[in-house]
């Protein structure tokens, strides 16, 4: 039997970016939203939020790209790049 993911519902993720590694570096992609899915594996039902994001002309779930690391705010990922800038001008 083959898995089976449903979008339950669509919440909004103002604010907040999927992080990549792009060869040792992180990026950043802006989400569309976050969708509560639920997934049928099995006969067994799981549920879960996973972050989405724009492909072109389509929305995707961003946590199923190879170089997915995490979801996290925006202020926080802008901050953590500026602290690299600063030691790297120290350096």
């Amino acid at each position: 039997m083959s898995k089976q993911t449903n979008i339950l519902q669509i919440l909004p993720a103002n604010g907040w970016v999927a992080v990549y590694d792009e060869s040792g570096d992180e990026s950043a992609a802006t989400l569309v939203c976050f969708a509560l899915v639920e997934t049928l594996d099995n006969g067994v039902k799981q549920q879960a939020v996973r972050p989405m994001c724009a492909d072109g002309k389509h929305i995707v779930f961003a946590d199923e790209a190879a170089n997915f690391l995490r979801v996290e705010e925006l202020a926080e990922f802008s901050e953590d790049e500026e602290d690299e800038e600063e030691e790297d001008a120290e350096a």
